[in-house]
């Protein structure tokens, strides 16, 4: 079987559904996305956290964020009830005046670049999270930072794609990528399928430097398992919390019903496709947990609703988005490090402008190629979760 399409897009998670949805907006027709799973968003997109936060230290990240945000505001009415964006806030607090002061220049950039975020003292963080305990110099606070719920806007975007005529094929794990003489890519999956297009679009989540590679395009970009926990019922919180950081120790909380979701990334954790969960893990964090959200901790952590999944990860944390060197009619949208989700929205639309008129107008994404890391221009951002 062979089929032809205007744009192949390599990954359903919520890059590529966005990236697809993007695309026949604007009148694209001809779009095939095909995934490795059975399912769309069953990769990292199914297992993610769903922050999405204008508080970065980078004018790119920031950018994707505001635009993110731009964009969900823009949908609001067409994705419905409940809503995929919760503007619940993201508070990070801290115990200490030299971190705090960091903190503040930070802000000040941010609100520079439009950010609205307001520099807390210690008073201020205790009355915006009366669970948070021990010493508190002052933190900073977003009230356009929030939650995305990852599944919902997964969906919206692959039913408002497969509406504008885009076509999504599951159970096609790509096994071989080859130009033809007239210059069309040829794409082709372990189920003994072949797609054609003259452009292709690399959106594969934790399998992107794979896809990659059968291209001959070295992409450095690294699967690493981030754990996620929740707690037992906890009682006594409002209904509604911020995203709250521990900037001391990196311990992330936010309410999940009637529990709470407690992260903590683990920065020896070894690059590899492992997802197995692992609850012994939860003795690094249990600590700082105590010592900082105690009522929190008193819950205990559940470890049969506790889940394990995968980053992406880049050098420097930053993603990789824009056209392939060497590749005409390539494109890449991977390496999110974490901010897969919140960034998918302002992807989705750059990728398009891309794809159908040479630039990104919305948003300059010319510091997230890949040639970066040939030339050594990495970017660095010290506020990674």
């Amino acid at each position: 079987m062979e089929e032809r399409a205007s744009v192949l897009i390599v990954g359903a998670g919520v890059v590529g559904c966005a990236v697809a949805f993007e695309l026949t907006r604007k009148g694209a027709r001809g779009v095939v996305v095909l995934e490795r799973e059975p399912l769309p968003g069953a990769g990292s997109t199914s297992r993610a956290n769903g922050g999405i936060r204008a508080q970065f230290t980078t004018e790119i990240n920031l950018r994707m964020s505001l635009l993110s945000m731009e964009v969900l505001d823009s949908l609001e009415e067409e994705i419905g009830a409940p809503p995929a964006y919760r503007k619940a806030g993201y508070l990070f607090l801290t115990g200490s005046p030299e971190r705090l002061e960091a903190m503040k220049k930070a802000a000040e950039f941010q609100r520079r670049l439009g950010v609205s975020v307001e520099v807390l003292d210690a008073a201020q963080v205790r009355r915006r999270a009366p669970y948070a305990a021990g010493e508190i110099a002052g933190g900073t606070f977003g009230a356009r930072d929030g939650f995305i719920d990852p599944g919902r806007l997964c969906t919206f975007y692959l039913s408002g794609a497969s509406r504008g005529g885009a076509s999504f094929q599951f159970g096609q794990d790509v096994v071989g990528i080859d130009r033809r003489a007239d210059g069309t890519w040829a794409v082709r999956s372990a189920a003994g399928a072949t797609f054609t297009a003259p452009v292709l679009v690399n959106a594969a989540g934790a399998w992107a430097a794979p896809v990659a590679a059968l291209l001959g395009l070295d992409l450095p970009v690294s699967p690493v398992r981030r754990h996620l926990f929740l707690t037992g019922p906890v009682a006594g919180l409002p209904p509604v919390i911020p995203m709250t950081i521990d900037a001391d120790s990196g311990v992330l909380v936010r309410r999940e019903g009637e529990r709470v979701l407690v992260a903590y990334s683990n920065p020896d954790e070894p690059a590899g496709y492992n997802t197995a969960f692992d609850p012994a893990f939860v003795e690094r964090f249990a600590d700082p947990l105590q010592a900082r959200f105690p009522g929190i901790a008193e819950a205990g952590i559940d470890t049969r609703r506790s889940w394990s999944g995968l980053y992406e990860v880049t050098p420097d944390h930053h993603a990789i988005v824009g056209a392939a060197p060497g590749l005409p009619g390539v494109y890449l949208a991977n390496g999110f490090s974490g901010h897969g989700v919140m960034h998918a929205p302002a992807t989705g639309r750059c990728l398009a402008e891309l794809v159908l008129e040479g630039r990104a107008t919305s948003v300059d994404v010319s510091p997230l190629s890949l040639d970066r890391f040939a030339r050594g221009d990495l970017i660095h951002e010290t506020m990674v979760l």
